[in-house]
């Protein structure tokens, strides 16, 4: 794999280095225009543990913001918004090892080591972009559902970097290295390092069923990577808003910031009178939308009747991996009602599971879909998004709605550093082709 990614960067060195450029100016832009509290809380995480271990899941952000007011993080910008107040530190034991990690290379908060974390985020989003056109291969050149994915990755990448410093770019990052590894066979090293990933954030979980199906025994690798969460556990850290968060809980946040989930339709939240409610019943449009997509389209990923009836009982749940990797967004969407806007490209590198072409087309339009549905579902649950959660929203951006001329500043360089990509894959292509026909003609090419 090492080899793989070095000849990657090495192929891709020229736009890889415009994109750092792209990003590393990106980095003062964003952090002028957003308050990233995900980035800062993970910042006062990562301080908190070398004074209080794993018992740091225990405190919840004013609490902790509090204890460590001497260092500067009892601003206001450290913890999470009011809504989500009480909520206790959610992320996995990677996630937090990786901030503890990363305030002890650079120490002293403040100053620039937020921009540090921005920094480590944005070169782990560059490493993406090399494994990425690792497992596409000459698909990125050739096939437009691969390069679709590939521009809505290099956006949504240098938002979550840059922009968020968020940490989504450490679970892509070893999700695609585990997908890197499962194509070439070491399967034992690719279920270690999806455990990882899962420990990061959960929800490249969504590949171990895929994984276990086509081979159990590897499976072992997956449960030996949990020891990295079973120790901490042993030593008192705890888990409470992560599961709540999972199961769904109000106690999580009052607030349904996912459109399409249907408690919306018959609970929809009267936000300034908690518990109180009122039905919705325009709420359903996006689902009954998205549900008639489903049905129309989940055949193409059922096995040939005949060919199945042969098949034993394990090779019939194998053949029908690719339906259940393709119904995993819908489960989402459907089940959950706090769901981000940025969720959605969670599942996009799931793209790279399927063997088919037509099934990787038919998830990126699903893809599509999803996050037309999710805007169309904010336009019918207006009076209910702008009571609460969009304001809420806002308040992470100091100047309100006048940020949106530095977005258009991040999006101009960011489209552009992405067209440069798109001239070179065409441009490589067309070359190919122009040598294709001359070997064709008998020409000697030299």
């Amino acid at each position: 794999m090492l080899a793989a990614i070095s000849l990657s960067i090495y192929e891709h060195r020229k736009y890889l280095v415009l994109t750092l450029v792209i990003s590393l100016i990106a980095i003062p832009i964003a952090d002028t225009l957003i308050i990233q509290r995900d980035r800062n809380r993970n910042e006062m995480y990562g301080e908190a543990f070398w004074i209080y271990g794993f018992t740091v899941y225990d405190m919840n952000d004013t609490q902790l913001a509090t204890e460590l007011e001497h260092l500067g993080f009892n601003d206001g910008n450290h913890t999470l918004p009011a809504y989500l107040g009480g909520v206790k530190y959610e992320y996995p034991i990677f996630g937090l090892i990786f901030f503890a990690i990363a305030t002890w290379l650079f120490p002293g908060t403040g100053g620039l080591q937020p921009l540090w974390l921005n920094f480590l985020l944005v070169l782990v989003f560059n490493l993406n972009l090399a494994l990425i056109a690792i497992l596409l291969k000459e698909k990125l050149y050739k096939v437009h559902w691969a390069r679709m994915f590939f521009g809505g990755y290099f956006i949504y990448g240098l938002v979550m970097s840059a922009g968020g410093g968020k940490l989504e770019p450490i679970v892509d990052c070893l999700f695609l290295m585990s997908l890197v590894l499962w194509k070439e066979h070491q399967k034992g090293k690719s279920m270690f390092t999806l455990g990882i990933a899962v420990q990061t954030k959960i929800y490249p979980i969504v590949a171990l069923p895929a994984f276990f199906l086509a081979s159990p025994a590897s499976s072992v690798w997956f449960l030996a990577s949990l020891f990295l969460t079973v120790v901490p556990v042993i030593m008192g850290a705890s888990f409470e808003s992560l599961v709540s968060h999972m199961l769904n809980l109000s106690g999580y946040s009052p607030f349904i910031v996912n459109p399409m989930y249907p408690g919306l339709a018959t609970g929809t939240p009267i936000l300034d009178s908690p518990p109180e409610t009122y039905l919705w019943l325009p709420a359903l449009i996006p689902l009954v939308i998205y549900s008639f997509f489903v049905l129309s389209t989940f055949n193409r990923f059922l096995p040939v009747k005949s060919e199945f009836m042969e098949k034993s009982p394990w090779q019939k749940l194998v053949s029908l991996t690719p339906l259940y990797l393709y119904a995993f967004p819908f489960i989402l969407f459907f089940m959950f009602r706090w769901v981000m806007p940025w969720y959605l490209y969670w599942l996009a590198p799931v793209v790279l599971l399927f063997e088919k072409e037509t099934h990787a087309v038919a998830y990126m339009k699903q893809i599509a879909l999803i996050g037309l549905l999710y805007l169309l579902g904010m336009a019918v649950n207006w009076p209910y998004f702008i009571s609460g959660p969009i304001p809420e929203f806002v308040e992470h951006f100091p100047y309100d709605w006048n940020s949106i001329y530095g977005f258009i500043l991040v999006g101009v360089l960011a489209a552009g550093a992405f067209l440069v990509w798109r001239w070179a894959f065409d441009s490589r292509e067309r070359k190919a082709e122009l040598y294709r026909a001359a070997e064709a003609r008998g020409e000697l090419i030299i």
